[in-house]
């Protein structure tokens, strides 16, 4: 952009765009500030676009079209109307914003409540926390002998130890001994608080069952 173009954009330009800030309609967490900045922006391709062609323009003629683009979804970075996120797409009506926090159901009509993240979240493990607690077991059964990895099998698939008695041909009493060895390793390779790690629930969890017992108490209260 040549210093004649640039002086032309913040002397007149620009000032024009400010003053017609107030009719830009923010979307989202767009205010009419950054939007005025974003039109300048677009005033300012406009600039360069015009002088590459030698073409003659008024500063009112690029404020004008500049805030017009801005304010049919248009901005500094492109325009998408098949992005969800992006302007165009929201004015265009093809999609809307919702809070995860949005409630669905009558809660009049005695209808649980159901929030729009507890609907979209995966109630499978996370692959992530998987794969760690497989690396961690892992480097945990290099270290059992042939009795404790037996005993830990047996807990795995939800047998008592007495049904080791006859294959490992010891009494419950050192099987019970075997069981407190385990335990004993598992907390030193794993943590001492490995027990309350993979018996609590994603907080996410907490939060939706929290929910609902809090629906359920106000429905209880309502009067027959």
């Amino acid at each position: 952009m040549s210093p004649k173009a640039g002086e032309l954009l913040v002397q007149e330009i620009a000032p024009r765009i400010r003053s017609l800030a107030h009719s830009l309609t923010p979307i989202g967490c767009e205010d009419r500030e950054e939007l005025a900045h974003d039109a300048t922006a677009i005033a300012a391709k406009l600039l360069l676009s015009t002088e590459a062609r030698a073409k003659k323009v008024t500063p009112g003629n690029i404020a004008y079209y500049a805030v017009g683009l801005v304010r049919q979804g248009r901005r500094s970075t492109g325009q998408s109307k098949t992005d969800p996120m992006h302007p165009a797409a929201q004015l265009n009506g093809r999609s809307h914003m919702l809070s995860l926090d949005a409630s669905f159901g009558n809660e009049a009509d005695g209808e649980e409540m159901t929030c729009l993240h507890e609907v979209l979240a995966c109630r499978s493990e996370d692959p992530a926390m998987a794969a760690t607690r497989r690396l961690d077991w892992e480097q945990l059964g290099t270290s059992l002998d042939m009795t404790t990895r037996e005993v830990l099998r047996c807990l795995l698939e939800g047998r008592a130890l007495t049904s080791l008695v006859p294959t490992m041909k010891r009494s419950s009493s050192a099987l019970g001994a075997d069981k407190r060895r385990l335990a004993a390793l598992v907390r030193e390779h794993l943590g001492d608080d490995i027990l309350r790690q993979v018996q609590e629930q994603p907080r996410w969890r907490d939060n939706v069952e929290a929910n609902r017992e809090k629906m359920a108490c106000r429905y209880e209260r309502q009067p027959a």
